[in-house]
């Protein structure tokens, strides 16, 4: 049954708010997208990637972490399908690879350190926020504790190890001894051609006997050689290619930068524990000060990388350290050296080091114990963490780093946030809108990722084997492409040249030509995305067939509670498939109707506009100012009208541009040139924002300011402005968002009233 022209634009116009629904701050995407189907044409969404560096300690459900770069294995920049279930509970579909010039690095309070691009997002109290808005003071989530994984590694041994002419008993599983060993090599150990060593003290006998008996009842060696290099220090040599070869396998360090093993990482906490036990056994000093009660410990390194990584692996026990670097300066070489320090305080934290990892010596665990009992009986610093298992640290330092470095990014199915170097971050999901746009048109969905090495069969099926045999060339397109009817192809500028014709006839006229077969296929949308705008001249033709191009911003401020909440109910499932609200026959419907409403009272500005947009440098080519009609007419259809406005050509912000950079010129010129809604409505959110911004310092005056004066003149005309756009509107939209605007002036107008009275 056909539906009547007032439902089916009803319809279309609650198709809008609920495609918007469970993604605040996404109205623009969601109006993008609605105006797209309507008009049976394509739109692609672009937006920058954010993402950390290759050194980033990222985290899968299981509690096994991992360096970001190892998840790439060395792949080259671009987009690839992955399968990784991160942590917050959440499952990872892509991996992006990129090389940026410019980087943010924040620093926490407690140490806790992130690098990414300056769009890469972290959560706040408030909500998402940017690295390039973060500023010193501004709090950040850290997680105070993480999972564990449950099963030990298995060491991937080099048969030619096994070889050797002094082989030794080899070790196949990374349990707690090898584990506590390899801390105290990270600690003190030497790596030389076909043997290991230990830096020990002459008076460190507890940890002499422990490697001793770890190294026999591990490999059944004995030291080959002890040598005293002075009255403090000893080197107990250990010489075999086997051992050799193992260490270094074992071994994550960069030259003289000290890491943590990557096995270390993967293994449960009761390795890790004994490899943090080694470790600190080796580096690390109890400071106590019975005067004010501080107790502390302390490890020392010159490598911030294997402080950070600790740092991650003392969350496996919800222990919070804090990690600081000082400077110091060398009287002998007359330089200065960078020195960093992890120290773990309070009494819970002490308590759980000593609980769950202690120390190898006798004597510095019941020092730990003293300090404990002390402030245990004191009451002092007896809760620290949050039983949440996270909490808002502060932010002290924030650096701008220019220079090219290569960068990572997860898209996430779900949640769209994973686990990085403690901290919380987060990647924008535009598949999400796509899906939901299909699901409430109850339209065949099919989505992708194209990569640079795509074969057309991923997208468009496999060759029908059975067929080929008896001549006949024929795909199975079943769950492809060429039965979709909406589509969603990410990264979709990676088209290669295989598949690139083929997108052309598929967007431009609905079929598929394949081999000797014309296809005629449903599709009636492709929405696609990508991280950048196509310089590539082959790509020129692919990027016009979108005559929607929308730039995807992150949300803005005034919309960061709203999108807590949001993001809060879509974790819990609260958004489930959405319910149909149109159909394809009704969509059929709504773009017959575009050809129904009068475009005559925009035409002469439609013309007046292209003239501007090509004297400021804005090309849009005579295909897209056909098209461009389109839009228009959608406009109107979801504003209920069969008539068009001047604001309808608001649309042309979606179609003109090339660019993010001609997108804003765009706008700008929109605003200039129509007196719409929209145009009313950007200047009474900036009247807000400025009543908000003063307020908030007129409540903090306690004296007479004379500046109140000012004030209050300054609010009085603006109220007038406002009461004026209030009046003169049409839009019952703007006209209650104006008189909203006015009670908040108002407001301010009588505390500024109240103020002259103290």
């Amino acid at each position: 049954m056909v539906k009547g022209i007032n439902e089916l634009l009803t319809n279309a116009n609650k198709f809008v708010d609920e495609l918007a629904k469970p993604f605040v701050g996404r109205e623009e995407e969601a109006k993008a997208i609605a105006l797209a189907i309507i008009s049976g044409e394509h739109i692609v969404l672009i937006g920058e990637p954010g993402c950390v560096t290759g050194d980033t300690i990222i985290a899968s459900e299981d509690g096994r972490l991992f360096y970001i770069e190892d998840i790439a294995k060395n792949l080259i920049p671009g987009v690839y399908i992955a399968d990784f279930p991160v942590f917050p509970p959440g499952h990872a579909d892509q991996l992006h690879i990129y090389d940026v010039w410019e980087t943010i690095e924040i620093r926490t309070r407690h140490g806790f350190i992130l690098r990414g691009t300056p769009n890469h997002p972290v959560m706040t109290p408030q909500g998402w926020k940017e690295l390039r808005g973060i500023r010193p003071g501004d709090k950040v989530l850290v997680y105070t504790r993480i999972p564990s994984p449950k099963h030990y590694i298995e060491i991937p041994l080099d048969k030619e190890m096994q070889k050797e002419k002094n082989a030794v008993k080899s070790v196949k599983i990374l349990d707690e001894r090898l584990g506590e060993i390899l801390g105290v090599y990270t600690s003190r150990g030497m790596l030389g051609k076909g043997y290991i060593g230990f830096k020990i003290g002459v008076n460190e006998g507890k940890l002499r006997r422990r490697i001793y008996d770890l190294m026999k009842e591990l490999f059944d060696v004995e030291p080959a050689k002890i040598m005293v290099k002075n009255s403090r220090i000893s080197r107990v040599i250990y010489r075999s290619s086997y051992l050799a070869k193992l260490f270094k396998l074992l071994d994550h360090s960069r030259g003289m930068v000290r890491r943590v093993s990557r096995w270390i990482l993967l293994s449960p906490k009761n390795v890790s524990a004994s490899f943090l036990r080694g470790l600190f056994e080796g580096s690390a000093k109890l400071s106590t000060s019975r005067r004010d009660k501080n107790y502390s410990i302390v490890l020392r390194s010159k490598s911030l990388e294997l402080l950070k990584g600790v740092q991650i692996l003392l969350l496996r026990h919800g222990i919070l350290s804090k990690i600081n670097s000082l400077e110091k300066r060398s009287r002998r070489y007359g330089k200065t050296y960078t020195y960093h320090m992890l120290k773990i305080d309070g009494y819970e934290n002490l308590e759980k080091f000593h609980r769950e990892i202690g120390f190898i010596s006798e004597e510095k665990n019941e020092k730990l114990m003293e300090a404990i009992k002390i402030l245990n009986e004191s009451g002092r610093d007896k809760k620290i963490t949050s039983g949440n298992g996270y909490i808002y640290d502060t932010v002290r330092e924030v650096r701008r780093i220019n220079g090219w470095t290569r960068v990572y990014d997860f898209h996430v199915e779900k949640t769209h946030s994973f686990f990085t170097n403690g901290l919380l971050s987060h990647n924008t999901a535009k598949s999400a809108l796509a899906r939901r746009a299909a699901e409430l048109i109850n339209a065949r969905f099919f989505k992708y990722l194209l990569t640079k090495f795509t074969e057309p069969d991923e997208l468009f099926g496999p060759l029908d084997i059975n067929a080929l045999k008896q001549g006949r060339y024929v795909r199975i397109t079943r769950n492809k492409l060429p039965e979709a009817e909406i589509a969603f192809i990410d990264e979709i500028f990676n088209a290669n040249s295989a598949i690139l014709n083929m997108f052309l006839t598929i967007m431009n006229e609905r079929i598929v030509y394949d081999g000797y077969n014309e296809i005629r296929v449903p599709l009636w949308t492709m929405i696609a995305a990508s991280n950048n705008v196509p310089d590539e001249p082959e790509l020129q033709a692919l990027y016009d067939r979108f005559l929607y191009r929308h730039f995807v911003k992150p949300v803005s401020e005034d919309k960061w509670a709203d999108l807590i909440e949001a993001a809060w109910k879509i974790e819990a499932g609260y958004y489930e498939a959405a319910e149909p609200i149109l159909n394809m026959e009704d969509i059929r419907n709504l773009n017959k109707l575009l050809f129904e409403v009068n475009l005559e009272p925009v035409k002469e500005k439609l013309i007046r506009l292209y003239a501007i947009f090509e004297d400021q440098g804005i090309h849009i080519t005579d295909r897209r100012k056909g098209k461009a009609l389109k839009a228009i007419a959608a406009s109107a259809l979801l504003d209920k009208r069969l008539t068009a406005k001047e604001e309808d050509l608001f649309v042309l912000k979606f179609v003109a541009p090339r660019d993010a950079e001609e997108m804003e010129q765009a706008y700008a010129i929109l605003l200039d040139e129509i007196k719409a809604t929209e145009k009313h409505l950007k200047e009474l959110a900036e009247i807000e924002a400025n009543v908000r911004e003063a307020k908030a310092y007129i409540v903090k005056i306690t004296d007479f300011d004379p500046r109140l004066v000012d004030y209050l003149r300054s609010f009085e005309s603006v109220r007038e402005r406002v009461r004026k756009i209030a009046e003169e509107t049409s839009d019952d939209v703007v006209r209650q968002r104006a008189l909203d605007v006015m009670a908040e002036i108002n407001d301010v107008i009588e505390l500024i009233r109240r103020k002259f009275m103290i």
